[in-house]
């Protein structure tokens, strides 16, 4: 008996050494083959720029070239949905933001779950927003458009990029800290409700830096704020909603690496080093920079963390405003 205990308990210990080494050895060999990155978004777009600008990066530092793969729609989640039934081999990999991982689950059904099917990677960019207004708003501060509120039976309107997006949480926490009834008006896309803003078919709007440029450079939008605490280096006149008395109106909008669950660690620590060399890179530092966005790369354990605070502040904000599923 105790023969065939030792036996066994032998056998065990030789597996595990064979699954140990065999893991090791795929991580050295790793990537063999080129890697597909799936993205959320349509080719063209800032965000898309910069994955492929990122793919040239890690292809020539590993030698294995890396396709993006652009599937748009449903908030990121046709994509999501791809990704996560994948191999988890480190073959496939996810360019998740805020909407797929924190904001998704709150406003919709989904046919995956953020936590469960996917395992973080890195996080890699911040995208910073800015309060917008037509050009002809009366408006020329922060605090004569809460004051605009009050001129207007049923309060302001500002546009969003869709239901949940950055743009109607950040107008959501606006309204919640002013006092103020600011009506969500969401379109399908940016595009559009930039146009409208610019318009003047809707009083405001939140919006990423990079495609508000055209709209300024024509002169038919003005930028009030910078949404967060910090004013931006790029925007150095430009004070923050923290400095104007609203703490509260910050997203965190960011985007991050993700890999199907159960890809081995090794991989995963792999590709974290491949990402944090690329995005040091001269070339990827200054195509930020020109695109208005910020690098923030960092580990597996702060963007899961970070998943988390993100998901409960905005389920409750959600829910607070009635868009809660």
């Amino acid at each position: 008996m105790k023969q065939s205990i030792k036996m066994g308990l032998g056998i065990i210990a030789a597996l595990s050494m064979t699954a140990g080494i065999a893991a090791t050895s795929l991580a050295d060999d790793y990537p063999s083959s080129a890697v597909t990155m799936v993205v959320p978004f349509p080719p063209g777009g800032g965000a898309d720029i910069i994955m492929r600008a990122m793919g040239k990066e890690l292809a020539t530092q590993t030698g294995q070239s890396v396709i993006i793969d652009n599937r748009p729609g449903a908030g990121g989640t046709i994509a999501a949905i791809h990704a996560k039934n994948a191999k988890p081999d480190g073959y496939t990999l996810f360019f998740g933001n805020t909407s797929t991982h924190a904001t998704n689950q709150h406003i919709m059904a989904m046919k995956y779950d953020p936590i469960a099917d996917f395992k973080p990677v890195s996080s890699l960019l911040t995208i910073p927003h800015v309060l917008v207004v037509p050009a002809d708003s009366p408006a020329n501060s922060v605090e004569e458009l809460v004051a605009l509120a009050d001129t207007k039976p049923n309060g302001l309107s500002f546009a969003t990029q869709g239901l949940g997006a950055g743009g109607q949480i950040l107008g959501e926490q606006f309204s919640k800290a002013s006092g103020k009834n600011m009506l969500a008006i969401p379109y399908k896309g940016g595009g559009p409700a930039l146009l409208d803003t610019s318009a003047g078919r809707t009083d405001f709007m939140f919006s990423g830096l990079a495609p508000v440029r055209s709209f300024l450079a024509d002169g038919t939008l003005r930028i009030l704020a910078v949404a967060g605490p910090d004013r931006l280096s790029i925007l150095p006149d430009v004070k923050s909603m923290g400095e104007l008395g609203y703490p509260d109106v910050n997203l965190n909008f960011w985007m991050a690496v993700f890999a199907p669950a159960g890809t081995p660690d090794e991989i995963t620590d792999n590709i974290y080093k491949e990402l944090v060399t690329a995005a040091n890179s001269e070339a990827m530092t200054e195509l930020v920079n020109k695109s208005a966005m910020q690098l923030h790369v960092n580990g597996p354990a702060a963007l899961a963390e970070q998943i988390k605070a993100d998901s409960q502040e905005v389920g409750e904000l959600l829910k607070g405003v009635g868009l809660k599923k």
